[in-house]
């Protein structure tokens, strides 16, 4: 994929990023402690076993933090998408982003407690760290000449 084809799936997919970094950003902050809930509840009813409820959010400058996080991703999505050549650099401070936030959930799961966030937050952060690289290498190609069919 190269030319004005893969611009538009890098802005596609830049743009639902945004959209979902957003509604999540919103959810933690209007409501940190339902957003646990639900994701500990559904970590319980799966066949993995029993993991451990999600603490209560007590640190209100944890939660501002994750928040502020939330929108500065959402806006190097939409910073990147509306130049995506000029931009592409922002890709990989996005998949470092969430490759740091990737392994932070995972050394939490590891070596504190069993909660069922920490390893879905592995586990989505860890993709959507692979989705910045991918979005990364194809923005790379918008300049190439499309390939004759």
């Amino acid at each position: 994929m190269t030319g004005a084809r893969a611009e538009r799936f890098v802005v596609l997919n830049l743009r639902l990023l945004a959209a979902s970094f957003a509604i999540v950003g919103i959810l933690f902050i209007v409501t940190p402690d339902g957003v646990l809930d639900v994701i500990s509840d559904l970590g319980n009813s799966l066949p993995l076993g029993q993991f451990t409820r999600a603490p209560e959010t007590t640190e209100q400058f944890w939660l501002a933090l994750g928040f502020a996080y939330m929108v500065v991703i959402t806006g190097i999505c939409l910073v990147v998408q509306a130049d995506v050549v000029r931009y592409r650099p922002l890709l990989g401070v996005l998949a470092a982003g969430k490759t740091a936030s990737s392994l932070g959930a995972l050394g939490f799961y590891l070596f504190d407690q069993d909660v069922f966030i920490y390893l879905l937050n592995f586990l989505v952060d860890g993709f959507l760290a692979a989705v910045a690289l991918l979005l990364w290498s194809v923005a790379g190609r918008i300049g190439e000449p499309a390939a004759p069919s």
